[in-house]
């Protein structure tokens, strides 16, 4: 890689980290002053209060909430013990054991992305499988847990966008190898479910989410974290692609799929309807405590959020796209 392109790319990385600091600041600062405003009233609600009524922790069963933590901590295990095998797998005798040149693959995506495409020479049928079936089910079952197996909105509407997001990456990498950037944003994303399991795995959901939603010093930290490695997840992406179609199509494939991934869920909330939805999430989320009321409520989002979210993502898509077009004739590794 030529320095100038190697430059260009840490600027962008480094832009990027700085604008999610900046982001999960300002994002920091208003949770950490949100107030609940029922209609009509003042804002006269604490941060302990807010934790009770937004994750029901004074109603929510505590079998069930000890159970969750020990699936989280089950599931922490795998992950963990996935990434130890990609760490270790190149030094020892694991390389040749079924599915450890897959985990090498995601970890060296997820923490050297300019690394990824010769980790991902040479794999195995059933590596290739890995590299999409570990992130895939991992964010699953961590959501899943999360919401205690209670919200069926939650969950479609966040694996609808990672799979869609993942799709048109798919499609805009065509004929090229699309396992680096498999194994980037997959090796990324488990490290964000691992981030977000471990206070799950401590007390269990409930008592995860109270915590967050009356410590704001703890708050602040686990937004701030958990924004940084989304954006990692994309950044991580993007860098494995730049071998393939070069810096700018690459951010170009990415914003594309990033839009797309937003865009469709809210488009489909905002012909559902917005509070519809948010009836439904809460009304699933009940035996874990619940919400009081929809969440546009307890919170003042506007309904017309999700139309919001759906243009945002419409954008991104035109950008990506402009971003990509010229580097479609470019010249690139070809499938393996």
């Amino acid at each position: 890689m030529a320095m100038v392109t190697r430059r260009g790319i840490l600027a962008g990385v480094a832009a990027a980290v700085a604008g999610v600091l900046a982001v999960g600041l300002v994002t920091a600062v208003v949770l950490t002053t949100l107030q609940v405003l029922p209609a009509g009233e003042s804002p006269v609600v604490d941060d302990t209060t807010i934790g009770v009524q937004l994750t029901g922790a004074a109603d929510a069963d505590p079998g069930r909430d000890a159970v969750m933590a020990w699936l989280a901590r089950g599931i922490l295990l795998l992950a963990l013990t996935w990434g130890v095998i990609g760490m270790f797998a190149a030094r020892t005798r694991l390389v040749r054991r079924p599915g450890a040149a897959a985990a090498r693959a995601s970890w060296l995506g997820s923490t050297r992305p300019w690394r990824a495409r010769e980790s991902t020479l040479g794999l195995l049928q059933l590596d290739k499988w890995l590299l999409i079936l570990v992130p895939g089910a991992l964010l699953l079952g961590t959501r899943a847990v999360q919401t205690s197996f209670l919200s069926w909105v939650h969950l479609a509407v966040v694996m609808s966008g990672w799979c869609v997001a993942v799709l048109v990456l798919r499609a805009l990498v065509g004929a090229r190898s699309p396992w680096p950037v498999l194994a980037a944003a997959g090796g990324a994303v488990v490290l964000r479910c691992v981030w977000t399991l471990i206070p799950v795995a401590i007390g269990g959901p409930a008592a995860a989410w109270s915590a967050l939603w009356t410590e704001p010093v703890l708050r602040w930290f686990s937004a701030l974290v958990a924004a940084v490695l989304l954006v990692w997840v994309f950044v991580a992406a993007a860098w494995a692609l730049v071998m393939q179609v070069g810096p700018k199509a690459a951010t170009g494939f990415v914003l594309a799929a990033i839009g797309a991934g937003l865009a469709l869920p809210a488009l489909v909330i905002g012909i559902v309807g917005g509070e519809t939805v948010a009836e439904a999430w809460a009304a699933s989320l009940a035996p874990l405590g619940g919400l009081a009321d929809p969440p546009f409520v307890w919170l003042e989002f506007p309904v017309a959020s999700a139309w919001w979210a759906a243009t945002a993502g419409g954008v991104l898509c035109v950008v990506g796209a402009v971003l990509a077009i010229p580097g479609r004739g470019a010249g690139g590794s070809t499938a393996e």
